[in-house]
């Protein structure tokens, strides 16, 4: 019997899967912050993580990811889990003043299938509700 060599993958299969890798900038400054604030209403609640897993109807594993910041949480789960918690989406963002520019501005894609602009849309100069000069 012959056996033949592992196939190498070409150079554009291999940085297409090294640039995946690279999308995924969590945790971020944003997702630690939220994890913070979820860690502390969870403890100032006398909760564990597991009691507040079973309550919310997330993994508890969920629960430890969403405070070390290492997933992106739907607002849906984030807002069950405050409503668990007896806070509102309100409380449990209020002091993070952080934003997340778009990719056109410099800002890191949020996920592996974003679509981006190559280049910054045009702002177009008329306003709504206007039509074209000789349109009724």
């Amino acid at each position: 019997m012959s056996r033949t060599a592992p196939q190498k993958k070409d150079a554009a299969s291999e940085s297409l899967a090294q640039r995946r890798r690279k999308v995924r900038h969590i945790p971020n400054a944003i997702t630690k912050a939220v994890g913070e604030n979820l860690r502390f209403f969870r403890g100032k609640s006398g909760m564990t993580q597991l009691e507040l897993a079973m309550t919310a109807e997330v993994e508890r594993t969920r629960v430890s990811k969403l405070e070390l910041g290492l997933v992106n949480p739907s607002v849906l789960t984030l807002a069950t889990i405050c409503h668990v918690l007896g806070i509102t989406l309100a409380d449990l963002f209020a002091d993070i003043r952080l934003a997340h520019p778009p990719t056109t501005e410099g800002g890191t894609p949020r996920r592996i299938n974003q679509a981006v602009l190559d280049k910054k849309p045009q702002v177009s100069k008329r306003a709504k509700g206007t039509t074209k000069p000789g349109n009724p």
